[in-house]
Formats: C-alpha cells, sequence, structure tokens
C-alpha cells in the first residue's frame, strides 16, 4: 500500500512538470501566430515577421576591440555581416557558407552609417531585408570610422502571396 501511494505522488508531480511544459510550448505557439499572424486572404497583402535586435553596447564595444586585435575583418564590410545575419535569419542557409557567399543581395540603401540589403527566394514567396548599422559611438575605440564595425539591428521577412 504504501508503494501505490508513492507511485500516485511521482505520477502526479511527473504529470504536473508535463502540464508546465506543454503550457509552455503553448504559449510560445501563440506568442508567434500572434506575431505572425496571416492577413486576411481578401486583402491580397503580404506578410510580414520582423525582428529588431537590441544592441549590448558593451558587446558591440568588446567586438570592436577583438576586430581592431586583427581578427574577424569581415565584420567591417557591411554586406558580409547581413549575409551572415541572413544565416541566422533564414534557417534555410544555417550551415551552408558557401551559398549564402554566393546570394545576389540587393542594396536597398547604404549610408556611412546604416545599410539596408535584400534577397529574394528563387520562387519569389520570400524577400528577406537585413539592415546593419555603425555606430559613432564606435570611433573612439574603432580609431577611423572605416574601421568601425557593423551591426545587424534588424531583420525581416515578407511573405508574398
Amino acid at each position: 500500500m504504501n508503494g501505490t501511494f508513492a507511485q500516485l505522488a511521482v505520477n502526479s508531480r511527473t504529470k504536473t512538470i508535463v502540464k508546465g511544459i506543454v503550457g509552455g510550448i503553448l504559449a510560445a505557439m501563440l506568442a508567434v501566430a500572434a506575431h505572425s499572424a496571416p492577413v486576411p486572404s481578401g486583402t491580397g497583402a503580404d506578410r510580414r515577421v520582423e525582428m529588431n535586435r537590441e544592441v549590448d553596447r558593451v558587446k558591440v564595444e568588446n567586438l570592436q576591440r577583438w576586430v581592431n586585435a586583427g581578427h574577424e575583418e569581415w565584420c567591417k564590410d557591411a554586406r558580409l555581416v547581413a549575409m551572415d545575419e541572413l544565416r541566422r535569419f533564414a534557417p534555410m542557409f544555417a550551415g551552408q557558407a558557401g551559398d549564402l557567399e554566393a546570394l545576389p543581395l540587393d542594396t536597398e540603401s547604404e549610408s556611412a552609417q546604416r545599410a539596408i540589403f535584400a534577397w529574394t527566394s528563387p520562387d519569389g514567396h520570400a524577400t528577406y531585408r537585413i539592415t546593419v548599422e555603425r555606430f559613432e559611438w564606435l570611433l573612439p575605440v574603432a580609431g577611423e570610422e572605416d574601421s568601425i564595425v557593423w551591426v545587424p539591428t534588424h531583420a525581416e521577412v515578407i511573405a508574398h502571396r
């Protein structure tokens, strides 16, 4: 009888843990669904999913020091930083660096401080837009403007109807 009671207590605890996990998964699914809810089909509009990156000044300054020391020189190239971000944002390119380097990224706009690149999938169903920026507050660390690293700040996927 004592063994049965102990078994019931373990089963109850396991069920509680499983319910918590399932509840967390459902909450995450609802959050994603709410953020990327499809536009009603009658409107004919595209669906957008956006991600803004919070810029951690300390981490960016440390990255700048790392690049100044001769590492990761590609971080000074806006196009290469955008391609790296595309790899993170578009799961179809995860782990396929060669494919990503061959992508024809279109430059939508580019200035000394901000650049926006876009890539449309071969089937035309989605366009990915990546925004990268250079911050003037890095100039004292970088030494000169051309040495300032580019940082991804915004990514967007537009699903075309």
